[in-house]
């Protein structure tokens, strides 16, 4: 009984996502934000950030794409950081970052927002 219950909640959804890492930042490059549904999110970050690099994080049942590049904004040149949750993107066909940054300090929600606005108008 104990194992059945650990298949069906923690193994099953290992398996359930086997994707490269490349498949994996594929899928939130290939994606879009809720306000902006025809626009790719990796050509929009490509063209409005420098120095941009795209990787994936696999930590337990977690996998984690990483997206970090240089842009001016708040007044000054920063680097970013934006983290989304891939199987969360998968199973509910939502992308929302789970964590954003800029020069490692974390920045407020309607300042991400902000920033989303800007990068996608």
């Amino acid at each position: 009984m104990v194992l059945a219950f650990l298949y069906i909640f923690y193994l099953k959804d290992l398996f359930e996502i086997n994707l490269t890492d490349e498949e994996c930042i594929n899928v939130i490059k290939n994606s879009s934000f809720y306000g902006y549904p025809d626009k790719k999110i990796g050509p929009y970050f490509e063209s409005f950030f420098s120095n941009s690099k795209w990787y994936c994080s696999r930590k337990l049942n977690k996998i984690n794409v990483i997206f970090e590049g240089d842009a001016y904004y708040f007044g000054k040149y920063s680097r970013f950081k934006i983290v989304f949750d891939v199987k969360k993107t998968i199973k509910t066909k939502i992308i929302q970052p789970i964590e954003y940054s800029a020069d490692g300090a974390k920045i407020l929600y309607t300042d991400f927002l902000n920033l989303i606005n800007t990068i996608f108008r």
